[in-house]
């Protein structure tokens, strides 16, 4: 793996979403555990919101980030035309950038499809048409999700595109569609509205086959805390959906712990991976030269079951505060419990998503391996989850 930690020596990263979950784990990496030439990172708003959300992020790396000298920090906005960019910044980028990593994306289950299509497919479409004009580059990183098959029935999901339906209607035609009428017929049979746009935005970027540059897409499953990178746990709320979701759920006397066997399968697995180990494969794969899809799911770590989780819950969880859900005396600002129950019963299905093309990785240690060495993995979804349980119920007394 060496040979693949050099070839960051000689590369100019442009990285968008770089601070939201996965792109903090991944700026850390770049910076301090790789030799990267140079990262540019956009920001949306302004410079210092982006240096306050790093900091907060990862508050005891972040000097050590600033200092490494290799991060430019450049004003802009996806949703915009030319990025919303400077003229000089996106002049120098198109000079400069080897590399194009697109982290960024709007996650929201609730946003409905009229809004969602913009940044969760015609913004990448957008990025793709200006990057055709970036001199030097090499290669392009588009972050998708396994949430874009999550309209196939039970069985196993390959690194592919899966056609909507068995006609395969051209996906310039539904997404035609969509800006037309905010509509589409296929929505409902996905997990939230933005799986549905990220689907398109998969298959619309590889459609371009004569793109100057290789094209990578990386699926995700659901994202969860690092186990190493920046530090363990690292990783927040809005960014794991799987701990949003119990967090919600679990403070609802109508779905509380002793509710979900009612209504979900907690016999399914929750694919979750750790977002760090999602960062190495992404930069693994990119050293690699690798193209088209590559999975990042649960089978790369350890899988968990929703029973499994409800039980570590319930065992580090204050009984007094169990009872107080179950009252209604414990409860969300927002009542989100409802869409979370409905997507976590879209969710919780047997699917075995293959991650094939990365399974080499879990036999290498460092920055761009996925070995597990030194790494309990039930000590540490223990400790994760009894964590949660205790912010939501109050400490146990066993």
């Amino acid at each position: 793996m060496q040979r693949h930690v050099e070839w960051f020596r000689d590369q100019v990263v442009f990285l968008t979403g770089g601070t939201g979950n996965l792109g903090v784990c991944l700026l850390y990496k770049l910076t301090l555990q790789l030799p990267t030439k140079k990262i540019f990172l956009l920001c949306r708003g302004s410079v210092q919101r982006a240096l306050d959300k790093l900091d907060a992020a990862m508050a005891e790396q972040f000097d050590d980030v600033l200092d490494s000298h290799r991060v430019q920090f450049m004003v802009g906005d996806t949703s915009k035309p030319g990025l919303g960019l400077k003229t000089s910044d996106l002049r120098q980028l198109q000079e400069e950038v080897t590399v194009v990593i697109n982290a960024a994306a709007d996650i929201s289950l609730q946003q409905p499809l009229h809004l969602s299509i913009q940044p969760n497919c015609i913004a990448h479409l957008q990025l793709l048409t200006l990057l055709r004009g970036f001199s030097r580059l090499k290669s392009f990183l588009h972050v998708s999700s396994t949430s874009v098959n999550s309209f196939l029935p039970d069985g196993i999901i390959e690194e592919q595109i899966y056609p909507l339906s068995d006609d395969d209607p051209d996906p310039e035609k539904v997404l035609s569609q969509i800006l037309s009428t905010g509509q589409s017929a296929y929505t409902d049979n996905f997990i939230a509205p933005y799986a549905l746009c990220k689907h398109l935005a998969e298959r619309l970027i590889l459609k371009q086959a004569d793109l100057p540059f290789n094209t990578l897409i990386v699926r995700p499953s659901l994202i969860g805390p690092a186990i190493r990178d920046p530090y363990p746990f690292y990783g927040n709320d809005e960014g794991m959906p799987l701990q949003s979701a119990i967090y919600n759920l679990a403070t609802d006397p109508d779905y509380g712990l002793d509710e979900l066997g009612k209504g979900i399968n907690l016999d399914a697995v929750f694919d979750e991976i750790p977002v760090d180990l999602v960062a190495s494969t992404c930069l693994a794969h990119l050293a690699a030269g690798s193209v088209g899809i590559v999975q990042a799911a649960g089978s790369l770590y350890v899988a968990a079951t929703t029973g499994e989780i409800a039980t570590i819950m319930i065992q580090g969880a204050a009984p007094t505060g169990i009872e107080k859900v179950r009252r209604g005396e414990i409860r969300q600002s927002q009542n989100l419990a409802p869409m979370f129950f409905q997507v976590a019963r879209k969710y919780m299905r047997n699917w075995d998503i293959r991650c094939d093309r990365s399974e080499h990785l879990k036999e290498h240690t460092g920055v761009l391996g996925l070995s597990l060495d030194g790494h309990d993995p039930n000590a540490f979804m223990k400790h994760r989850w009894q964590n949660v349980s205790k912010s939501v119920f109050g400490l146990s007394s066993t």
